[in-house]
């Protein structure tokens, strides 16, 4: 279990923090064997209540980017890294990233560095970050390092952002097409049928349909949203879980026309930034592509690196098994090749990355531009569809006068 304390350092200074014991003086025996002092050892409270609730969501990324450049900042200035914790402690307001910052300094002042207490918070702190954090405190850069692990995150951000803006328009207009057509085939179609059926008219086969999608829906709607969300988080869980059934489905998405394309250039603008970030920092070849895989979400491209790594370790160039690769281009290991033979790979990576991160952000333009068209003739179809539907047996009806 974890306990608060509040403790006096050798230097007569107060510290505050968590720590792990089975009980009280367990805790109380740690902080001796740290040359603390405690002065109260308190049981960490909130675990099942409203408190430990409110640690739940995610954290965003511009909360992270200002811990890091704030902790580079006092690192900067020449304040140790436990008394810069403790500072940006008090001043961190979300409570998962306070939680975090606390059993990182805690770990800090129990004799653990920064990188790998950072380790310890993998919900939090990505393995690139903890990577490059340790690259910076064995190149004693790492204020630096943490000013650059900041910008990679908000270019990360960034593009992020920018797909998710591309795809709200799209996703609203579907959303209120999905609502007008349930709201017509479960509201106005089955008023119309009864009325013409009971005027003795023969319906028309589209009316028909609408009529019996309406009773499907009217009576098993519940039934049919509440499986197709098992069956989504069954699916979800599957990909999850099963490597083959993920490596699968990532293969399928990126045969998709567009949507591949883009998959394709934001993995490989991922992974060349990353690698050259790594690499920049002081990262060895093979740990920086070891981390890279891990920061890449696509199976496919995971399995593709992790396989040049082999290679690499066996005494190839980069550049060598990404030739033959099934999905990064040409273009990827032909710079590579030019970065291997100048020294200067972490420059070629950057300008690869910046070159897919323009070509991704041009896709998202397109797709944008391309999709609005294309949602305008589907909602034109459907609503065409359930106009002639209802329009036609309403003008049928003055026949039967």
């Amino acid at each position: 279990m974890k306990f608060t304390y509040l403790a006096k350092n050798s230097e007569g200074s107060i510290t505050k923090g968590l720590i792990d014991a089975p009980d009280q003086a367990a805790a109380a025996d740690a902080l001796g064997k740290k040359s603390l002092t405690p002065i109260s050892v308190k049981k960490e409270e909130g675990h099942g209540g409203l408190k430990r609730f409110s640690e739940f969501g995610t954290i965003p990324s511009s909360q992270k980017v200002m811990f890091s450049k704030q902790l580079a900042t006092l690192i900067g200035a020449g304040i140790p890294i436990s008394q810069s914790m403790h500072i940006l402690e008090e001043q961190t307001e979300n409570k998962r990233l306070k939680r975090a910052v606390t059993e990182i300094t805690s770990d800090i002042e129990g004799g653990l560095s920064l990188s790998t207490a950072m380790e310890k918070q993998k919900n939090i702190f990505s393995p690139l970050y903890a990577s490059m954090i340790k690259a910076g405190e064995v190149g004693g850069i790492l204020d630096q390092t943490l000013e650059k692990v900041a910008d990679e995150i908000e270019k990360e951000h960034e593009l992020v952002a920018k797909i998710r803006g591309a795809m709200a328009y799209p996703s609203v207009i579907l959303l209120a097409m999905l609502g007008v057509v349930i709201y017509m085939i479960t509201n106005i179609v089955p008023q119309i049928g009864k009325v013409f059926t009971e005027m003795g008219g023969q319906l028309p086969a589209t009316t028909r349909f609408l009529m019996a999608t309406s009773r499907i829906v009217s009576s098993y709607g519940i039934f049919i949203f509440f499986g197709l969300v098992a069956l989504f988080i069954f699916a979800r869980r599957m990909i999850k879980t099963k490597p083959d059934v993920r490596y699968r489905w990532h293969q399928f998405l990126l045969k998709i026309p567009v949507i591949g394309k883009l998959m394709k250039k934001l993995n490989i603008a991922r992974f060349t930034r990353t690698l050259g970030s790594l690499m920049s920092s002081g990262v060895t070849v093979l740990e920086a592509m070891e981390v890279s895989s891990d920061a890449i979400q696509n199976e496919v491209f995971k399995r593709e690196i992790k396989q040049a790594a082999e290679k690499v370790k066996n005494g190839s160039e980069l550049a060598e098994p990404l030739k033959n690769s099934r999905v990064f281009p040409i273009i990827v290991p032909q710079m590579i090749s030019v970065g291997e033979e100048t020294g200067t790979m972490d420059a070629i990576l950057k300008k690869l990355a910046e070159f897919y991160e323009k070509e991704a952000d041009n896709t998202v333009k397109n797709l944008s531009s391309l999709l609005e068209p294309i949602m305008m003739i589907i909602i034109g179809l459907g609503v065409g569809f359930i106009v002639i539907s209802i329009i036609t047996p309403i003008y049928q009806m003055t026949t039967l006068f």
